[in-house]
């Protein structure tokens, strides 16, 4: 039989030796306080009834042995008295254990249904001992109150108790008594009533400290303390709202921090909106709009190199409204004369709808605007242009990673009127962080068609997607850390 007694300081590493030697189908035959710890019996699954029997039974032969001495050495009434008591005692704690273990048993066949992964984990706690003494205690008090039950049992008693197990005892003693009067009977059934009462009242309480009850306890602080790790960590990128707001509630308990970091990276992946093929590839006429400098114009000239070197120069169009800065649209004439394609200027001889509509042949028209502020009258004029241009025209929402949180709201707040197709991200190699840019387009629900950083024309512009964006962030977010710790080490020193 695959029967242990273990020792060990406390019952988490007790439970740990029984799962190491004797394997997840073990269950807890006894456990005890002792000094220095707890001791523990168990037993495999299959071995469970007959390691029970055979505890309990050299539980009785030991107690009987020591009643044999005490009652041959002492002989006294007052002897047989307790001897009796710590019989009923026993008889009690037999019947606590039969009732602990129908109701643990209950428990663990429900918990397998519900969850599998429990199976491996079948414990029984020991906190029913301090509540049975308590019950014991008044029983004692009860029985030293009754005065007519004080006879000395009769030898017949002893001698069932010799022939028959502790669960046998109360019948034998309840027929001695029978023979020594009704009322002693009466009071002894009124006894047995108030011990199953009590027992009970046990059962109640140990349903609340059944096995698993320490081990959610554990699970739900170590899942706190991922979640406060994944916190910080999307805090350092800058998407502490996006994890607040869409990831947290969707980890799932249980996670180590490794298994809980990319499923939460995996979860922003999901949640980061993209426009899943080459904006420009489609044609039309599209217009770029933005505040000033975060590279509109650049944009436009890496889009515009970028169909020139796969599709010839004879069917894109340059145009720009920006006739409100000196020279604004010097550079975009640059453009044109590198890539052999021409510009048009939108100026107050030539509306935005006439140089569109010269225009209809082209298969792709790249429009640049003025950056101008919501409150500009200028501003409110392109856009009132932008929205009545009698031809279908997209619009992309240029937005620079490198600009502040709030720049970047008053940006989408300024041209969402003008209903975006979607976003070009830019400056990426100039910014600390992604955080912001990449909060603005998740909780607006902007689809990002373009990431630019760097100068390179047009090799410094990509088609977004959802996992680039997400490892631009991360890695952005540590090497602004590393940048940092450098600065702080230097001025350190």
């Amino acid at each position: 039989m695959k029967v242990k007694r273990i020792f060990a300081p406390d019952m988490r590493q007790a439970m740990k030796r029984v799962r190491d030697e004797i394997g997840p189908q073990a269950i807890i035959v006894s456990n005890h306080r002792i000094a220095g710890g707890v001791e523990v019996v168990a037993a495999h699954e299959d071995d469970f009834e007959s390691a029970q029997s055979q505890f309990k039974h050299q539980h009785v032969v030991r107690r009987r042995r020591e009643q044999q001495v005490q009652v041959l050495t002492t002989g006294s009434r007052k002897t047989l008295g307790s001897h009796l008591l710590e019989q009923e005692k026993q008889v009690a704690r037999n019947s606590v254990i039969k009732a602990k273990s129908r109701s643990v048993s209950g428990y663990v066949n429900q918990q397998h249904s519900e969850h599998p992964e429990l199976a491996k984990n079948q414990q029984i706690e020991d906190s029913y001992d301090d509540d049975l003494e308590t019950i014991l205690a008044s029983l004692k008090k009860k029985k030293e109150g009754r005065s007519n039950i004080s006879s000395i049992p009769s030898p017949a008693i002893e001698d069932e108790l010799e022939d028959q197990s502790m669960v046998q005892a109360p019948k034998a003693a309840n027929s001695d008594r029978q023979n020594n009067g009704n009322f002693a009977a009466g009071s002894q059934d009124d006894l047995i009533d108030s011990m199953q009462l009590e027992i009970a009242q046990l059962k109640q309480m140990l349903a609340g400290q059944l096995p698993g009850a320490y081990r959610a306890e554990e699970t739900s602080a170590s899942n706190a303390l991922v979640v406060d790790k994944l916190e910080h960590r999307f805090e350092q990128i800058g998407l502490e709202r996006v994890f607040a707001k869409k990831i947290k509630s969707q980890i799932d308990p249980g996670l180590d921090m490794g298994k809980a970091w990319r499923k939460s990276l995996a979860k922003l992946v999901e949640s980061v909106p993209v426009i899943k093929y080459d904006f420009i590839e489609r044609g039309g006429m599209i217009a770029f709009v933005g505040p000033t400098g975060v590279g509109k114009t650049t944009t436009i000239g890496k889009l515009a190199a970028k169909y020139v070197l796969e599709h010839g120069s004879s069917g894109v169009a340059l145009v720009t409204t920006d006739s409100y800065r000196i020279a604004a649209h010097e550079q975009l004439k640059t453009f044109g004369r590198i890539l052999d394609v021409p510009v048009r200027v939108v100026d107050e001889n030539h509306s935005l709808a006439e140089v569109l509509d010269s225009l209809r042949n082209k298969k792709l028209v790249l429009i640049d605007t003025a950056g101008l502020g919501s409150s500009d009258a200028a501003s409110q004029r392109q856009s009132f242009m932008l929205e009545n241009v009698p031809v279908h025209l997209k619009k992309l929402l240029v937005l620079s990673c490198s600009a502040q949180k709030q720049v970047l709201d008053d940006a989408m707040d300024c041209y969402s009127p003008l209903g975006l197709n979607g976003c070009v991200l830019t400056k990426v190699d100039e910014s600390g962080s992604m955080g912001a840019a990449l909060t603005l387009v998740i909780e607006r629900k902007l689809a990002v068609a373009y990431v630019s950083g760097g100068q390179k024309v047009p090799d410094d512009i990509h088609v977004a997607h959802q996992n680039d964006l997400v490892s631009r962030a991360v890695l952005t977010a540590q090497k602004s850390r590393e940048r940092e710790k450098i600065r702080r080490n230097a001025s350190m020193q």
